[in-house]
């Protein structure tokens, strides 16, 4: 018979890649998590992965066998929730995954609701790339992740449901002395000579901005590659320097002091997402910061 526990680790396996990461998600030692995968392929008298370089990929059998568990652990999934459903208890730890911005202009707002409301309930936050996050959630590492359009989901539509959270706005923003600042409206083939700081880090954020710059014929000068937003907006301020970030980023108090916020044309958006294992929203926990992400989401936008 087939343990549900080693089927969960080849399922980990598939999206983790490698062993080690698995035995870190799972909180059991390396050898342990080997054990417990080399019986699981003797319990399916089968090969079900194989070392290519540093990875582990699985067989087709292996690959097989993971597909027919996605049914499973949503069906678990599901017993969970109800279970959970029938207490009416929104108490324990939800584990949140995030990208930075919106990290910034919705979490501050969900915390405070959820602590005012739910006083038993924990959120813990971690700062992950969408990228990162998404596969964070469909090996369970954590409960939620919030995501956006520009990280492929297809790969995980098995494992994950996704909720629409919000539309996210890229603006340009300058020194409020800056010879552009002021205008209401700005085109980024108008701009070919302007010094700008993007961060080069973030893969996909940073693919989607040049992509927009080179459909406007445009090579920009990339003289500063900050992570830290803050201190991109404090660089931007006291010099020449143009950035690009989602009004997200923006959404605090003081943060634009000495600052113009300057709209792109055309339209430069994301769609933003949250992503969690298949079955799980019904959960009374849960659900609950469901409800305050998109409750805080939706006054964000109006």
């Amino acid at each position: 018979m087939l343990n549900l526990g080693r089927l969960h680790l080849l399922s980990e396996l598939s999206v983790l890649g490698t062993i080690t990461a698995v035995a870190e998600a799972v909180h059991l030692t390396r050898p342990a998590v080997s054990q417990q995968l080399a019986q699981l392929e003797q319990e399916a008298d089968t090969i079900l992965f194989e070392r290519i370089g540093k990875r582990i990929e699985l067989t087709p059998a292996g690959k097989r066998l993971v597909e027919r568990t996605h049914e499973l652990f949503r069906m678990v999934n599901d017993i969970e929730s109800e279970l959970a459903q029938g207490k009416a208890e929104v108490v324990g730890e939800i584990r949140l995954a995030t990208f930075g911005s919106a990290g910034v202009g919705i979490l501050p707002d969900v915390i405070k609701k959820l602590t005012a409301a739910w006083p038993q309930l924990t959120v813990s936050v971690v700062e992950l790339e969408p990228p990162e996050a998404i596969k964070a959630a469909a090996a369970n590492q954590v409960d939620l992740a919030i995501i956006d359009d520009m990280v492929e989901t297809g790969p995980y539509s098995e494992k994950l449901d996704f909720y629409p959270l919000c539309t996210d706005q890229f603006v340009a923003v300058m020194s409020g002395t800056h010879r552009l600042a002021g205008r209401k409206v700005l085109r980024l083939k108008e701009m070919p000579n302007e010094l700008w700081a993007l961060n080069l880090s973030a893969v996909h954020y940073h693919s989607f901005l040049i992509r927009a710059f080179h459909a406007a014929g445009v090579v920009p000068r990339v003289i500063a590659n900050y992570k830290n937003s803050a201190a991109t907006l404090n660089l931007v301020r006291q010099t020449n320097i143009v950035t690009l970030l989602p009004t997200l980023m923006l959404n605090v108090n003081g943060n634009l002091e000495g600052l113009s916020v300057v709209h792109i044309s055309p339209n430069l958006t994301r769609k933003v997402f949250i992503a969690l294992p298949k079955g799980t929203a019904s959960k009374p926990s849960v659900n609950a910061v469901i409800e305050a992400l998109t409750g805080s989401a939706t006054q964000l936008s109006n």
